[in-house]
């Protein structure tokens, strides 16, 4: 009897224990069950299906230190066409050396799920610098060294190249259409200035009459040819639909009629929002969605004159050009590398970091895709490059025109950070 008293008194207390434990756990309520408010920004997926970016804000996330190193171990730098790690080296000192003219303490990326300082990129830059000559026999090095923060979305990956276009430094024959450098009367906002501009007036205006308005279209210049004779011609093209599309690349090589070559390299922009011309042709019914590679898009153009000029004018963006002995240059100052070089929105990947992705790219009509399991540098930026999207620099030279615009898929994309970085 006794004994059951004292085995009903201890029951008795698990059972209290137990609805008090109960009572101070966390409630974990099934997703089904969660309601989100209209204006929830809820992540969907962790990746990216079916072809396309997922919805949702862009978002990182750490990997482990296994899945970190497996990664790692996957880069194949001679689907780069480099022999060797080594051969990263002069264009890492490039990303170094643009990180190193910001600020050690200031933001090179502000977000909530990652903050990083432009000290913390340098000293990324600096230590997969002194990495390399390990990282031919031991690659998984990497994995150690630096935290890979996965974009849970992937992103949109697309091509460029710079193409070589026959070109003239006076007007000549054929050579009738001008590139031109930068107006005198093209501004920008300064930091402080007080009248309330829009985001495009900022990135370039004009005064007349004391007014400020906005500096003059694509229209303006190509067809009310509001720049002729100011002397801001810098050379000649044979081709309007070759230019349209160097102003697309940002860039491109000329190849002059004694055989020299020169490169026209950016150097400022009209400020004006750009729109895709094979957009513009869809929009309007003129091709369909299979025929919008740059061959049919250029075929039509030059076989309706009528029609050309109009068309490209609704792409109001206009770029302006300075003519170099150098080779292309990325938005960082420094010259692109094939294979390597990444433009990127610098709000989500900056300017100067180390990026991993997987890719495949088709090197000519009728042959397979090669995959590409890369390590990228983000050196260059563009008006179409906006959030989950890089574009994946091919070369220079005609022969990229193909890999370049036959590159369009979602894929994996992480951005290394050193471990001994974020230590700081």
């Amino acid at each position: 009897m006794f004994k059951s008293i004292i085995f009903n008194k201890a029951l008795l207390s698990v059972c209290l224990l137990s609805l008090f434990l109960s009572g101070c756990a966390t409630k974990i309520h099934s997703v089904s069950n969660t309601s989100y408010s209209a204006k929830s920004k809820a992540w969907k997926s962790k990746r990216a299906r079916s072809g396309t970016v997922v919805s949702g804000p862009a978002k990182y996330t750490a990997l482990p230190f296994s899945s970190s190193e497996n990664a790692a171990r996957r880069i194949e730098i001679q689907s780069q066409n480099l022999s060797s790690w080594k051969d990263l080296g002069p264009q890492i000192r490039e990303s170094i050396e643009y990180a190193g003219r910001n600020p050690a303490g200031g933001m090179a990326l502000k977000r909530d799920d990652l903050r990083l300082t432009w000290g913390q990129l340098r000293k990324s830059l600096e230590d997969l610098e002194r990495l390399l000559p390990r990282l031919d026999k031991n690659p998984e090095l990497l994995g150690k060294s630096f935290i890979w923060y996965e974009l849970q979305s992937g992103a949109e990956m697309t091509g460029y190249y710079t193409p070589v276009i026959e070109a003239s430094l006076t007007k000549t024959g054929p050579y009738k259409y001008p590139i031109y450098r930068v107006p005198p009367d093209l501004r920008k906002a300064r930091p402080g200035q007080t009248h309330p501009w829009s985001e495009q007036l900022r990135k370039g205006y004009r005064v007349e009459n004391g007014k400020i308005l906005p500096y003059h279209s694509r229209r303006a210049i190509d067809i009310d040819q509001v720049l002729a004779g100011r002397s801001l011609e810098v050379a000649w093209l044979k081709d309007p639909v070759d230019l349209f599309y160097m102003h697309v690349q940002g860039g491109g090589v000329l190849h002059l009629p004694d055989g020299r070559l020169r490169t026209a390299v950016f150097s400022g922009t009209n400020g004006l929002s750009f729109k895709g011309l094979g957009q513009i042709m869809l929009n309007k019914g003129i091709l369909n969605r299979n025929q919008l590679s740059r061959e049919k898009i250029k075929e039509y153009l030059l076989s309706h004159p009528d029609r050309m000029w109009e068309l490209m004018s609704e792409n109001d963006s206009y770029i302006f050009f300075q003519i170099t002995r150098g080779q292309p240059l990325g938005a960082n100052g420094k010259p692109l590398m094939s294979m390597v070089s990444l433009a990127t929105d610098p709000e989500l990947i900056p300017l100067g970091s180390i990026v991993a992705f997987r890719t495949d790219i088709f090197p000519q009509e009728g042959r397979p895709s090669q995959r590409v399991n890369g390590l990228g540098l983000a050196q260059d930026t563009g008006k179409a490059i906006r959030g989950a999207r890089l574009d994946y620099y091919i070369g220079t030279g005609n022969e990229f025109n193909y890999p370049a615009h036959h590159l369009k898929k979602v894929v994996p994309v992480y951005l290394l950070i050193s471990r001994a970085a974020l230590r700081r």
